[in-house]
């Protein structure tokens, strides 16, 4: 039977007081230390409020308090994990599995750490162990198909995260993953757009640095060079909107063009756009993967630029069907790619795309996009090597 005083804690918590409800373990704790109620309760409510640090020490004691109680072990264990004290975590989910051989969680958060040291095999093993004990779980059916792309087995992981997806059809993580796994084997017609935003938040802070300076980025260059060409006329007001916009690179060659009309941005890195709305250059900076918002009603603009974007899309009819529907009749796209010789479009041993002419002529007509030009240029360099590209300019007729 629950101590009175442990059941009015609950009783606070429950009701949304959880100041009240840990200074009641709090008065519990201070008569008797090693109240393992109070110990126990303190530190769930301590994790699931954030309180990481004081949670772990709380749920040690605990856990030194009835050295068998498994929930102790476990809950110590997740409090690790969110401090990064992975090894330790480990040691406390071995703890409750010895005390719990079918405790499923203890066996798969175990996994997500291995995971996380690089211990794949570990992992697998850890899963396929929640599963004996749980064979429905998702969460480590899940972990399962993680642990095998990890080891590059990506059929097998495929097959894991379609049986969860029978069992939970919308589980974000297991699409995400699945389509993961699709494109690691070249069988994508795009890079999935978690993929893209995990990239680009990754390396946010310094994307200008290592693009322009440390790999000769030279797109957004490009680009204003073909618009002196295919637009010798151009002057502002214009309504702009730059695809990728990531850190405003685009935008800063081309707002002078949009000075008195609207340049607007669409990315799917939250955190690009946190650094492009620094430059104070955008009226609106969108975040959003391009193929829907381009897809959604919206403002009609004059200009649409695509720099360092296409190069992640391998098909891009959708893309060129939401251009045409936001171009204005007589508005361009202008956009960079990697060259392929030949026809059609190929995925890149770095993960890319490539596209040639042919290609991208024939989706621009299959639109009714005239097509106006393009020119050979070097994109960047990759591995000190010149990566070719074209600059190619499109134009809705008038």
């Amino acid at each position: 039977m629950l101590d009175p005083l442990i059941q009015n804690a609950m009783r606070l918590y429950q009701a949304g007081q959880v100041p009240e409800a840990i200074e009641t373990c709090r008065r519990i704790l201070g008569i008797t230390p090693q109240h393992f109620g109070a110990l126990y309760f303190l530190g769930s409510v301590l994790l699931q409020t954030g309180q990481f640090d004081e949670a772990e020490k709380i749920l040690a004691r605990a856990a030194d308090a009835e050295p068998k109680n498994v929930d102790a072990w476990y809950g110590r264990g997740c409090a690790l994990y969110r401090l990064n004290r992975r090894e330790e975590a480990i040691v406390c989910f071995d703890r409750a599995v010895d005390i719990d051989p079918d405790f499923a969680e203890a066996f798969t958060n175990r996994a997500v750490l291995q995971l996380e040291l690089d211990r794949a095999e570990d992992a697998l093993a850890s899963c396929d162990r929640a599963l004996a004990a749980k064979p429905d779980f998702v969460l480590a059916i899940i972990n399962r198909g993680n642990a095998l792309a990890a080891l590059k087995r990506y059929e097998q992981a495929i097959s894991s995260y379609d049986k969860a997806l029978a069992i939970a059809p919308d589980l974000p993580e297991a699409l995400e993953n699945r389509a993961n796994a699709v494109f690691e084997m070249g069988h994508a017609t795009r890079c999935p757009p978690g993929y893209m935003r995990r990239l680009f938040d990754g390396f946010s802070v310094d994307y200008d640095a290592k693009m322009v300076d440390a790999l000769g980025y030279r797109a957004h260059l490009h680009l204003r060079t073909l618009a002196d060409r295919v637009m010798p006329d151009a002057a502002a007001p214009m309504r702009i909107l730059d695809l990728g916009s990531g850190t405003g690179l685009v935008g800063e060659e081309f707002k002078a063009l949009a000075k008195g009309g609207r340049l607007d941005g669409i990315d799917l890195a939250p955190r690009m756009i946190e650094v492009a709305r620094i430059r104070g250059i955008y009226d609106d900076l969108i975040l959003a993967d391009l193929e829907d918002a381009l897809a959604a009603d919206g403002l009609a603009y004059d200009l649409i630029l695509a720099a360092d974007t296409m190069i992640y899309l391998g098909d891009l009819a959708p893309t060129f069907t939401g251009v045409a529907k936001r171009l204005e009749p007589g508005g361009r796209y202008l956009f960079a790619v990697e060259a392929k010789q030949g026809e059609g479009w190929e995925q890149t041993p770095d993960n890319r795309f490539r596209h040639s002419l042919v290609y991208l002529k024939d989706e621009a007509a299959r639109v009714g996009l005239e097509f106006v030009c393009s020119i050979d240029c070097i994109l960047r360099q990759q591995a000190n090597v010149p990566v070719d590209g074209f600059a190619v300019a499109l134009r809705k007729p008038a």
